[in-house]
């Protein structure tokens, strides 16, 4: 029982329940709880019973007594020191012992960590709680609501109910200025089509204070280097008529002065290395800029496409936020800030206000390097894969990165011939040099200089070994990037990507002839796999434009959507032949959208759904696809009930004789899913129901649905093609739980999903969620999947 250490008087907070709300959202009341009931899950108390079952072996006498040793041996050893360095160094290694092991004596064990303590009822926090709701309710326009109370104990259970009325909002009725500075007025005036105060919007406190931050910003761009947001007051009427609020804004006068001063620049200094005291620098002039270095390695050409702030400008917050991002862009300083000095006219009072502007960047490590180790986990069968790669910065002095990198690893994977499984090997490198700007002819360094441009040119090599075939593919590349975002002063949300030239030239070097039969085989004799086979000379250009909201964390209520546009072989079509030997080539054409949505619910809870469609053809004069280059579905971050790449096409079932059956007796067909399944025509879609579990253990309620489709029919596989009449009732679902372990630095994700419905089931049996045994998700069962993975699905 979860109250069963509770004392006479006291109650296990469970359930706080607001009621009456129409307009303001539930979980911002949540959010104001002074006090956090127990979760409840089925009845129970999961989470106390477990912060119940680590206490049972938590001994805080024990802490204490370690954290006296701690305190005894750093003394001893400090007495034993004379170098006041080491004796720092002492104190910082013990201090940090003994603030861990407070640390753990106030929260408890791991286990008591993983669940939550008992949260007994204390009447005062619930007072305290309504009082926030009262104020968080006025800040939000409701200045004539009612809140109040009401508790309900069953057994020793306390359940309170928040019972609140919002009552008419206040709105804004009128919107005056109380400037007295004439020239600062014209500013603010000018500006005034962007206001977030609108008359008639409901009365927000939060917006009246986003509103101050605008004009703040405003100001400060307009050459005001001393004014401060503390300058800027909101008088608000609400007695002139009912339900209404008056707003003046007004801008208060320095302690000193009638007037705020408008502030320019004169000089201009940018310093590029560490300090090295008596030491003086040189000085290099370039576009009114004063580059001070004591031997300058980078370009000023360069550097001056990401400088905002030159003389005889006023002085701009704006212009300074930008300089500080793009440089920080270039990913070759560590740090880079811009301070201002004020210059004075001692002579004459009356001068212009002016300002030195000092660009101080410290270099990063000229050369940095990354490693990689890791597990996949394919066919059930684990697979470890490493990588390596190095960053070279500023290679030529125009802040150019050159990255080199190797990568190797193995994945159990179902070979088409025997159908046992086989051991991929694969293992490369890559070579890209990537500049601050974009390379075109005729086009100048400034060309979207305010947007992040790279271009970076690529090669690459990779060998893919199994044992009925080897085949490696050797890349090169030119990618123009750029990133634009909604605030300048924002992360990007908006990034483009243009690859004009992408050469890759696939070569087989062995190809066993029973491999070769298969492929026929499960390509129904139509040598659409075979071709994808063969060595080949692929080219081809694309287009990938990325929308993104959220953050690493995907915390945020947030969209994403990145949509990929490819065309492959057009050279053939201008006129250019290109000759390879007996590599064949290939023209096609595809699209990939795919939209995301985060939706947060409150309390680590998050609702998040994806739709991904695709649609690829083969164009003039071929006849295929490049195999790489078809849709797949099923797997980790598809459907995830099916194994990778084995969903589909449609409602086409490739089956085999049971092997079971001894020979003479009835055959029975049954499903085989060793080979991939390619398609012209994707659609795809998930849905997460994401909740933390305790600690850095969090939870997942998936549904999958999705299929991929042939564009034309196929008489040897009928149900394959895509038609509208049909396609719905060919959507394959299947639906799961997923434990997601949030180690800050990764997420390690393990989804055990289970198919529901299967649209080319054998003998009709489609629905086929009634097959489940969670003993599947161990043996080699088509029925159910274990996925491992790094990162979230979507």
């Amino acid at each position: 029982m979860p109250t069963r250490y509770l004392a006479e008087d006291e109650n296990l907070l469970v359930s706080i329940k607001p009621v009456g709300l129409q307009n303001v959202d539930p979980v911002t009341i949540q959010a104001l709880y002074q006090q956090k009931p127990n979760r409840m899950v089925f009845g129970s108390t999961p989470y106390l019973s477990l912060y119940n079952f680590g206490k049972k072996f938590y001994n805080p006498e024990r802490i204490d007594k370690r954290i006296t040793e701690k305190r005894a041996r750093m003394r001893s050893k400090i007495k034993e020191e004379n170098d006041s360095l080491k004796i720092r160094d002492i104190r910082t290694k013990y201090d940090n012992q003994i603030a861990n092991l407070t640390e753990k004596k106030k929260n408890g064990n791991f286990v008591m960590q993983l669940g939550e303590p008992p949260a007994i009822y204390d009447s005062a926090q619930m007072v305290r709680t309504m009082q926030q709701i009262d104020v968080y309710l006025d800040s939000k326009g409701y200045f004539n609501h009612t809140a109040s109370f009401t508790e309900n104990v069953k057994g020793k259970l306390m359940y309170v109910t928040l019972n609140i009325q919002e009552n008419t909002p206040f709105r804004y009725s009128e919107l005056t200025y109380g400037i007295t500075d004439t020239a600062l007025l014209n500013v603010v005036q000018k500006g005034s089509q962007w206001s977030l105060l609108k008359p008639g919007d409901v009365y927000d406190a939060d917006v009246l204070s986003k509103e101050r931050d605008r004009l703040n910003n405003r100001i400060r761009n307009y050459g005001y280097y001393d004014f401060a947001r503390a300058y800027i007051v909101f008088d608000v009427d609400t007695s002139y008529a009912e339900n209404t609020a008056r707003i003046k804004t007004i801008i208060q006068n320095p302690e000193n002065d009638s007037t705020h001063k408008v502030y320019t620049i004169r000089q201009v200094y940018f310093k590029t290395d560490n300090d090295r005291f008596g030491i003086p620098r040189d000085t290099t002039h370039f576009q009114d800029i004063n580059y001070i270095s004591y031997k300058l390695k980078y370009s000023p050409r360069v550097l001056d496409t990401k400088v905002d702030i030159y003389p005889g400008q006023v002085y701009s917050q704006l212009r300074t936020n930008t300089t500080q991002r793009k440089l920080a862009n270039l990913d070759v300083f560590q740090f880079s800030n811009v301070t201002y000095n004020k210059l004075v006219n001692e002579q004459d009072s009356t001068a212009t206000n002016e300002l030195n502007a000092f660009i101080n960047a410290i270099p990063s490590k000229k050369f940095q390097e990354t490693a990689e180790l890791g597990l996949t986990y394919t066919e059930r069968i684990p697979g470890p894969f490493s990588s390596i790669r190095l960053r070279t910065r500023n290679v030529f002095g125009g802040a150019e990165n050159l990255d080199i990198g190797l990568r190797g690893g193995f994945e159990g994977q179902v070979g088409l011939v025997g159908k046992e499984t086989t051991t991929i090997k694969e293992f490369g490198g890559d070579v890209s040099l990537s500049f601050p700007l974009i390379l075109l002819p005729f086009t100048g360094r400034n060309l979207l200089s305010d947007s992040s441009p790279r271009t970076r040119i690529y090669t690459g090599y990779t060998s893919h070994s199994r044992s009925e075939y080897k085949r490696s593919t050797s890349e090169l590349g030119i990618d123009y990037i750029w990133q634009k975002g909604r605030n300048v002063l924002l992360p990007p949300t908006t990034q483009f990507i243009v690859s004009p030239v992408n050469l890759n030239v696939v070569q087989v070097d062995r190809l066993s002839d029973e491999f070769l039969r298969t492929l026929r085989e499960y390509s129904q004799d139509s040598r659409s796999l075979e071709e994808s086979f063969k060595s080949a000379f692929i080219s081809f250009m694309s287009f990938n434009f990325i929308y993104n909201t959220n953050d690493f964390t995907q915390s945020r209520d947030a969209r994403y959507f990145r949509s990929l546009v490819e065309v492959g072989g057009l050279t053939q079509e201008l006129g250019i032949q290109p000759k390879f030997g007996t590599l064949r080539t290939f023209q096609y054409a595809k699209i990939n959208p795919d939209y995301r949505r985060y939706i947060p619910l409150g309390g680590k809870r998050f609702f998040i759904y994806k739709i991904n469609v695709g649609v690829g053809s083969p164009i003039f004069s071929s006849n295929v696809m490049p195999y790489d280059k078809y849709f797949f579905a099923g797997g980790a971050s598809s459907v995830r009930a099916w194994q990778s790449r084995r969903l589909g096409p449609g409602s086409f079932a490739t089956v085999v004789a049971n092997p079971d059956i001894p020979e003479g007796e009835e055959q029975q067909l049954t499903r085989d899913f060793t080979a991939e399944q390619p398609g012209e025509i994707l659609i795809e879609g998930s849905a997460e129901y994401r909740f933390n579990m305790f600690s850095f253990l969090n939870g997942a309620l998936f549904v999958d649905a999705g299929n991929v489709w042939l564009m034309r029919p196929d008489q040897g596989r009928p149900g394959a093609d895509f038609a509208f009449n049909r396609f719905y009732k060919e959507l394959a679902v299947g639906t799961g739980f997923g434990f997601r372990f949030d180690l800050s630095v990764l997420v390690l994700r393990f989804d055990l999903a289970t198919k529901v419905y299967d649209p080319a089931g054998v003998d009709g049996k489609k629905f086929i969620l009634n097959n489940f045994r969670f003993s599947d998700f161990f043996t080699q069962s088509n029925q159910s999947t274990l996925n491992i993975g790094i990162g979230y699905p979507f």
